[in-house]
């Protein structure tokens, strides 16, 4: 158990007495996870010519009931009030795949995500979503109107962080000062709103993936410039704090919240989600996401690397323009102020090792998801990947991806070597980024644990030395041991069976994301390699195969607040609609899952 409890120890010491996880804070609330998903093999094709975004909406309008639980079955543009397509992507095996999100007068739902795919032959195969009852959407649209501004519960947000952190320094005290309310949120702001109002038409030229006008979130976004926050304590955002409206089931009723997030970097490193009645301003619930490692140029090992840099002047910057929007690696100064400052050089030899292996893995973990998954960054769309080594007091023991940039410590030199000096970690880490930018799984218990799995098996993929994750960075004057091993969980401490899913009462783990998601890499282990668990003989179809299947499931299929059960039958449908409904890849999919415990 040593392994993982080290891990978890260094994110108690990120928060000194805070303990990491998290709580309803003012009520008693669900979780945010509460609203799993629902999985449906569906093989549906329209019956006409009906193509593109249109067939999604003829789908649905013939599945109002049986799916949606919706009973205005004669009312075409029921499905259009209340759905809205917010992503379209599609794979290199012909399958296109839709991501909806459900609204109530406008304003999201949260957690009320939807994901439909439609293979090469224009057949929708299957459906995976939740949606909120017809009872529910009465209760919500008798409050749709808030009663706090948005920077009202940015502040409070802040304010409730303050009292967190204040015993980590003496210098923290709270400080309530006065505000001006400079931004307001009304029904009629959302009611303007985009909501992809589109006719259905059988003409073959009505609707092409390709248009951006119709790529763009519907939702909208409150934006409060950093600038325009009290200053509360000595807190201050690391970037532009957003609040969004949303309806957030409540049992049999809803609740209209803001949802925020607090992203500090001093006096300690904070990254917490909250949700804030947008009536009384209670903090509804709050969870952390700081997604940590639990665990010409040399290298931090010596290695000599060769990487692209930019001529500026008579100096070299250590920013790659030729992959997305760039790649740039900056340095801190054991700081925890971003983004630092960018590095130079004279003669294009670079010589702090932590920032050639940054800015080399960064490379790498781009390319890797360029060339196996077709996959542009970390959005899909070019986003700038940043790097900040010399992150935090020497000898500090973490890294994380925080939104915006890849944090990377130094580590005490016994217990992790610098944690850029690890592609798998830094894979790890920046898969943690594509993750937010497509399913954005909840990282708390079982959606967490999935979003844990993902970023092992990516970094574990992105070498293929062996089975073992972090095997460079940790403990790097001890041979042969690493962080976590997916063909064999228990081994550093993880379990490997759903009979034997940690609960963690005190969310000390996220709710177990760490050490829970064994049982998802062993399945995927299993998957790729073969093997018999459990008295389950599972095929092995390569690792080429299976990384493909779980990469496409968890960026395409999943939603916010899967869990297990949603991930397994989001990856045997993703081996379906790949290789076929007959295929060894499917077969042996099912297989993996039932080895695990997993139904």
């Amino acid at each position: 158990m040593n392994k993982v409890w080290v891990s978890l120890l260094g994110g108690a010491m990120l928060l000194g007495v805070v303990a990491p996880g998290a709580s309803a804070a003012e009520n008693a609330v669900p979780d945010p996870t509460q609203f799993t998903p629902t999985f449906q093999t569906v093989n549906w094709k329209s019956p006409s010519t009906v193509t593109g975004d249109n067939l999604v909406w003829s789908f649905l309008n013939r599945q109002q009931k049986t799916l949606l639980s919706l009973d205005n079955t004669n009312n075409s543009s029921h499905v259009r009030e209340q759905f809205r397509i917010v992503d379209r992507t599609s794979d290199k095996f012909g399958t296109q795949h839709y991501r909806l999100k459900q609204y109530v007068d406008g304003i999201p739902v949260f957690g009320a995500e939807q994901t439909i795919h439609v293979n090469k032959s224009g057949q929708i195969t299957s459906y995976l979503g939740a949606v909120i009852s017809e009872e529910q959407q009465a209760d919500a649209k008798e409050n749709t109107t808030p009663k706090i501004s948005a920077t009202e519960a940015v502040y409070t947000a802040y304010e409730d962080a303050a009292t967190r952190v204040q015993s980590l320094s003496s210098s923290v005290q709270i400080v309530s000062e006065p505000y001006e309310d400079t931004r307001s949120v009304s029904k009629d702001t959302y009611e303007k709103a985009p909501n992809n109002e589109l006719s259905i038409s059988t003409d073959k030229d009505s609707l092409d993936l390709d248009k951006e006008s119709e790529l763009k979130n519907s939702k909208l976004e409150v934006v409060e410039p950093a600038s325009s926050i009290p200053k509360i304590a000595n807190l201050e955002p690391s970037m532009d704090p957003k609040a969004e409206l949303y309806i957030y089931p409540d049992g049999d009723s809803t609740r209209l919240v803001y949802v925020t997030e607090v992203n500090i970097l001093q006096p300690t490193l904070l990254r917490t989600r909250y949700f804030i009645d947008a009536n009384d301003g209670k903090i509804v619930y709050r969870y952390d996401i700081l997604n940590e490692v639990i665990g010409t140029g040399r290298g931090v090992f010596g290695d000599t690397k060769t990487f692209e840099t930019t001529a500026s002047g008579k100096k070299y910057q250590l920013k790659d323009t030729t992959r997305g929007k760039g790649i740039l690696t900056y340095n801190v100064h054991n700081t925890e102020t971003l983004p630092g400052t960018l590095y130079t050089d004279s003669d294009n030899v670079w010589e702090d090792p932590a920032a050639v292996d940054a800015h080399a893995y960064a490379i790498r973990t781009y390319d890797y998801y360029k060339d196996r998954f077709g996959r542009d960054s970390i959005d899909g769309h070019g986003m700038a990947i940043a790097s900040a080594v010399h992150y935090g007091a020497k000898n500090y023991n973490n890294a994380h991806w925080g939104g915006t940039h890849m944090l990377y410590g130094d580590g005490d030199g016994t217990l992790f070597a610098p944690f850029s000096s690890d592609l798998e970690i830094v894979a790890h880490e920046l898969t943690h980024g594509v993750t937010e930018h497509s399913s954005g799984l909840v990282y708390f218990a079982e959606s967490g644990a999935l979003s844990e799995a993902i970023s092992d098996i990516i970094g574990n993929d992105i070498e293929r030395t062996n089975w073992d994750f972090g095997k460079v960075a940790y403990t790097p004057n001890i041979k042969g041991d690493a962080i976590r091993s997916l063909s064999d969980p228990v081994k550093y401490g993880q379990v490997d069976h759903y009979s034997n899913l940690y609960p963690d009462p005190n969310n000390e783990d996220y709710g177990g994301a760490h050490i829970n998601s064994g049982i998802i890499n062993k399945a995927y282990y299993l998957l790729a390699q073969g093997g018999t668990f459990h008295g389950v003989k599972v095929d092995g179809i390569g690792r080429d195969a299976a990384v493909y299947i779980y990469y496409n499931a968890f960026t395409n299929y999943l939603t916010s607040t899967s869990n297990f059960s949603t991930a397994r039958a989001a990856v045997i449908q993703a081996a379906r609609d790949s290789y076929g409904d007959n295929s060894i890849a499917v077969t042996s999919a099912i297989k993996s899952f039932d080895a695990v415990g997993v139904k």
